[in-house]
């Protein structure tokens, strides 16, 4: 009984990786250079090997050939990287990225690839479209799972790591103050206006031209709405270091923090006194980083 136990939490364990938190590369630099790095890796793979009935291409059409098939499989990776992402915005939410929905995203990847390039070369070398590709696809699949492992262990120790570092580093700064720390903030909206000295203010929260603004008083937190967009918000910040924009649409008083933890996704940060938990953005971690 207890072998199959230890078997059965072996395979519970293993199915629990795939729900944790995941480091989303689509719509970011990041990305890009993915989607690069894998198209020179296909170039140099067909390249040497010349399989698909590349080698009995005539050698003066064997490099625009091997140049195409570079430039195919940079296309469906930038196409899986943006495009996707963009159509299926709630699917590739960020903050909800697992690693579940990382291996989709590499399996997608892997049979656009495999299905455009086989598309390609089926003209070029009368290979069998789509049999050929969905071979390839389906010799990715176990490189492509043990990948969501390895990369899940690396970032997960990388952000958690990083996330201590961060808290250390913020217990030993103390209290951020702008150089006039006393100078009243003042955000007017379309019929009314919030005035907060500086280290009131918790956070901003904008969505458009609609701003939640969460502050301090003698009572305790308190909120306020002002049609105000964000550039009117930075504006009236700027001045004053404590203040940083950690996702797309909040900018957070450091001060505030109470806690920084570190997953593969990235940071979240443990805000003060509003008992709330925010994920912060890929393209915005250096914000957090650089305090």
């Amino acid at each position: 009984m207890s072998f199959l136990k230890n078997i059965t939490n072996s395979i519970s364990s293993v199915f629990n990786i795939f729900k944790r938190p995941y480091h989303s590369s689509t719509l970011s630099f990041r990305g890009l250079l993915h989607s690069a790095a894998v198209a020179v890796a296909i170039f140099v793979f067909l390249f040497i090997f010349q399989p698909f009935g590349i080698s009995v291409v005539s050698e003066t059409e064997k490099t625009m050939t091997l140049a195409f098939c570079g430039g195919i499989a940079l296309v469906s990776m930038l196409f899986c990287q943006f495009v996707l992402p963009l159509l299926l915005k709630s699917f590739y939410d960020e903050h909800h990225w697992t690693g579940s929905k990382q291996l989709v995203q590499f399996l997608i990847m892997s049979l656009a690839v495999s299905l455009a390039l086989n598309f390609y070369l089926q003209k070029v070398t009368s290979i069998d479209f789509p049999v050929e590709g969905l071979k390839v696809f389906a010799y990715s699949i176990i490189p492509l799972v043990m990948l969501v492992f390895i990369q899940e262990s690396i970032h997960n120790n990388k952000f958690i790591q990083k996330a201590e570092n961060l808290n250390s580093d913020l217990k030993n700064k103390g209290v951020v103050t702008s150089e006039n720390p006393l100078k009243v903030l003042v955000f007017r909206g379309a019929s009314e206006k919030l005035s907060l000295i500086p280290n009131q203010l918790i956070y901003a929260k904008i969505d458009s031209n609609v701003s939640e603004f969460y502050y301090q008083n003698p009572l305790g937190i308190d909120k306020t709405v002002l049609n105000i967009d964000e550039k009117q918000v930075k504006d009236e910040l700027a001045g004053h270091p404590q203040f940083v924009k950690v996702s797309a649409n909040l900018i957070l008083n450091t001060n505030a923090i109470q806690k920084v933890s570190g997953s593969a996704r990235g940071y979240e940060i443990a805000i003060a006194k509003v008992n709330e938990e925010v994920k912060v953005s890929g393209n915005l971690r250096k914000n957090l980083e650089n305090l």
